[in-house]
């Protein structure tokens, strides 16, 4: 913990910096998650145990390269943009950081949040990025800077500095915070679900009227609503009727939610519980709810295109209505509202009063119509008036937002309820008609029926609105569905959002919305976008731009690399992870030297669907088989997916095949090599004498990359016999040190490739010590790959093994730049 000063002295660049701190962070709060709410440089939990209490600590970190933090004007600059992200915190999420630290390579220090809360309530535009809060909050500044209240202690790093008094800092001020964060319209709902589900005990006992009235209740009458006094598990209500509770996590609720409300906000979370409502109804079913701002902005994107008199212009139908999310704070002239349930229609009763509101199960009803049968009255179950409007080819508008969830989706929430959801008529049809694996989606049927109305009736002017995940545009499982769709719509404008923008929805991928008019599209490969993303003050920007795109007639990454059809005549072993066999004996091609799995072709799948073995595994998923030939290919692929991260916005780009004739290519070829020798997801291992079936199996390591005669030397160096007869038994040399031979590589893949013989070369006397501790990972054998290495420098060469993994992200850092320009993926 006393070493941050040696190892963040020569930093060059802030994102140094930052990894030193947080490598420092994660040595000794190591029950720790880093996220990055809100865009900040790091936002810490863990629990702590201060002085026997225990508590968790929620940390928020703020990085320069290098301030002069003694100046008070200096502190305020990056203070101002903690300030930011605090806002954020207050307005959007049920967590606020209660601590604050930052830092750069010569001082740090830390601050408890609390000492900036008074300036959350500050009169300014909160909508521009924190980064430039600095430069356009001159008075603000100032504010802060003369601050007699914010004195921060600021430590000097220099070769007397330790660390652990910046940790002693952090849990003091941890150990003494209360901060009441205030419910708001958009924190509300994320706030509800915590007190749903982790204080009240067994909910699925109550309707859903009477959990909404138990939350809404304690909000706006906490006095008349408390623990009972001799029964610590139950809370009494003001109507006398008694919960069964979780007390400690009540306790904890109250003291860190604010149930202090101005008469004004209690009317405003007052009409907030009807959504509350509607929402947990729609939750319960695996359904997402549209918030009204959101809903707000699909209404004026259409206004934009077609007119702020388009609801008089369109008949409209929102044929996925649920509760009128969409529609209800709006006049339409004619509107039609239907929804597959009931209930619906009477908790929607109250909203676009004048629509015309229907039961109406949009993927199964009135499906002969769309097979050839005439449009009559007596045959559909669609009111007579939207009959009608469809014969005489009024203009139509589609105003939906269709549920996504995806057949025998189990994985989903409330899967119970979306198993089998998408075996509709209209999926069947759309197999029927080779649609392909599109037809498994209920938003794509949602589409797919508009289509066949349009068709049926030839329509002249049907416009979309939808709400959608964008993948029916990117996703090669959506070539077929897309053939169809192009030919009568074509694209006009589109955003993008945060999937988390919806309530009780991942912040991991994004949410669509797409406005389609009747036409062909002139491009059916790329799609421009807005993305967008809303302030602290509920307001929507644009915060950039967004090419989706697709691949459909040109070649993806995953059918570039070549693969030879040979006979399956070896017999191996196939592994469960790098160091675990499963025993189970498989004939594969007698070339092979590894294999590299290579899931779905999008960036999505490159945390959990991508990494290289040295044998078969278990599960049967994309497996290809690493030859001489191809394995330039394998690498450089599986490079190009482990360089870029995926977020919402990006991770269903798909990865086509690359420009090998770019001035940069050959370079990135021979830099992926090392790059995948040392990669957390690169799982070559090297395993002797698995017994199968009465036989005994060795897997070798063919990514090896030093010599046979260099492990045995320096077997007999340090004496160890099991190591050195292992080389000496076999004692082939591995195909990529022969392959490195011949290869001129680049300094930052040498300095990797160099730094990564020296770690070796160091641990030797470590082996038996290990192996004794933990034979399961076969240390002993002579080629043993980084990922069984890694396992004995983690505990003799920590500090070592952190210094090679900065030479790592400095390789690392220098391909990512290249992986468009090379032509991996579409900038």
């Amino acid at each position: 913990m006393n070493r941050l000063f040696d190892d963040i002295k020569n930093s060059k660049i802030e994102k140094e910096v930052e990894d030193v701190y947080k490598g420092a962070l994660e040595s000794y709060f190591t029950d720790n998650s880093i996220r990055y709410d809100y865009g900040c440089d790091g936002y810490l939990v863990s629990n702590i145990v201060y002085n026997n209490k225990t508590k968790v600590l929620r940390l928020i970190m703020e990085f320069k390269h290098d301030e002069d933090f003694s100046s008070k004007i200096n502190q305020a600059k990056v203070l101002i943009q903690v300030l930011y992200y605090l806002k954020s915190f207050s307005l959007k999420s049920n967590e606020f950081p209660e601590v604050i630290l930052v830092g750069d390579k010569d001082e740090c220090f830390v601050l408890s949040s609390k000492q900036l809360m008074p300036y959350l309530d500050e009169k300014i535009d909160w909508s521009i990025a924190p980064s430039t809060a600095r430069f356009k909050n001159s008075l603000l500044l100032n504010k802060i800077a003369a601050d007699n209240t914010i004195i921060p202690h600021v430590f000097q790093i220099d070769k007397n500095f330790k660390f652990t008094d910046v940790i002693d800092d952090i849990q003091a001020i941890a150990m003494n915070m209360k901060i009441q964060i205030k419910l708001t319209e958009q924190n509300i709902s994320s706030i509800y679900d915590y007190f749903i589900i982790k204080i009240i005990k067994d909910p699925n006992k109550y309707t859903v009227s009477d959990l909404v009235f138990i939350f809404i209740n304690l909000i706006l009458d906490p006095i008349d609503n408390y623990i009972h006094p001799k029964r610590k598990n139950t809370l009494v209500l003001s109507n006398n009727d008694h919960i069964y509770i979780n007390g400690d996590a009540y306790e904890s609720f109250v003291d860190y939610y604010s149930l202090d409300y101005s008469p004004k906000e209690k009317e405003r979370l007052t009409s907030i519980s009807d959504r509350l409502y509607e929402d947990t109804q729609r939750r319960f079913r695996g359904e997402f709810y549209t918030p009204t701002v959101w809903a707000d902005e699909a209404n004026k994107m259409i206004s934009e295109i077609y007119g702020q008199d388009w609801r008089e212009k369109y008949v409209v139908w929102d044929c996925a209505w649920g509760t009128g999310n969409l529609t209800r704070d709006y006049y339409f002239k004619e509107l039609y509202c239907s929804t597959i349930f009931k209930g619906d229609l009477v908790v929607g009763s109250k909203y676009n009063t004048n629509a015309t509101k229907f039961q109406y199960d949009f993927l199964n009803d009135d499906i002969d119509i769309l097979k050839g049968a005439e449009l009559l009255e007596s045959m559909c179950k669609m009111p007579r008036k939207l009959l009608e409007s469809l014969k005489a080819d009024k203009p139509f508008l589609f105003f939906i937002n269709p549920p996504f969830a995806t057949a025998g989706n189990a994985k989903a929430k409330d899967a119970k309820s979306k198993n089998g959801t998408a075996n509709t008529e209209i999926n069947k049809l759309m197999k029927k008609y080779n649609v392909g694996k599109s037809a498994q989606q209920l938003y794509a049927q949602f589409l797919y029926k508009i289509l066949l109305l349009k068709r049926r009736d030839n329509l002249s002017n049907v416009k979309v609105a939808v709400f959608s995940n964008p993948l029916f545009l990117s996703g090669p499982s959506f070539e077929g569905f897309r053939k169809h769709f192009f030919e009568d719509f074509k694209f006009v404008k589109g955003m993008l959002l945060k999937a988390g923008n919806f309530y009780d929805v991942s912040n991991d991928w994004a949410i669509s919305f797409s406005l389609w008019d009747t036409g062909t599209n002139t491009d059916i490969s790329t799609f421009n976008y807005d993305i967008k993303d809303i302030t602290n003050e509920n307001s929507i920007v644009t915060i950039g731009k967004k090419q989706i795109y697709n691949l459909d007639g040109l070649r993806s990454a995953a059918d570039w690399i070549s693969i030879k059809e040979l006979p399956k005549t070896k017999e191996i072993i196939t592994l469960k992870s790098p160091v675990n066999p499963d025993k189970e004996i498989v004939k594969t091609d007698q070339e092979a030297l590894a294999y590299f799995i290579n899931d779905s072709n999008n960036i999505y799948a490159n945390t959990q669907g991508v990494y290289l073995m040295s044998s078969k595994i278990t599960r049967h998923i994309r497996t290809i088989p690493i030859y001489k030939e191809n394995i330039m290919q394998c690498l450089s692929l599986f490079s190009a997916r482990k360089v870029i991260k995926s977020n919402w916005i990006n991770q269903k780009d798909e990865y086509q095949e690359p420009n090998v004739n770019h001035v940069k290519y050959k370079e990135w070829e021979k830099d992926s090599i090392v790059y995948s020798l040392f990669n957390v997801s690169s799982y070559q291992s090297s395993l002797r004498k698995i017994k199968s079936s009465g036989r005994d199996f060795n897997i070798f390591n063919e990514l090896f990359f030093m010599s046979n005669d260099e492990i045995k030397t320096l077997a007999d160096k340090y004496n160890n016999y099991p190591l050195y007869m292992d080389a000496k038994n076999y004692s082939n040399e591995r195909y990529l040190y022969l392959l490195l031979k011949n290869i001129h590589l680049s300094k930052e893949s040498r300095d990797v490739l160099e730094k990564a013989k020296e770690l070796i070369i160091k641990s030797i006397e470590y082996r038996e010590p290990f192996d004794n501790e933990f034979p399961q990972y076969q240390i002993n054998s002579w080629d043993a790959g980084w990922y069984q290495i890694k396992q004995l420098l983690n505990k003799y060469m920590k500090t070592e093994l952190e210094e090679f993994e900065g030479f790592y992200l400095q390789l690392e850092n220098k391909m990512r730049n290249l992986i468009y320009d090379i032509g991996f993926l579409k900038s």
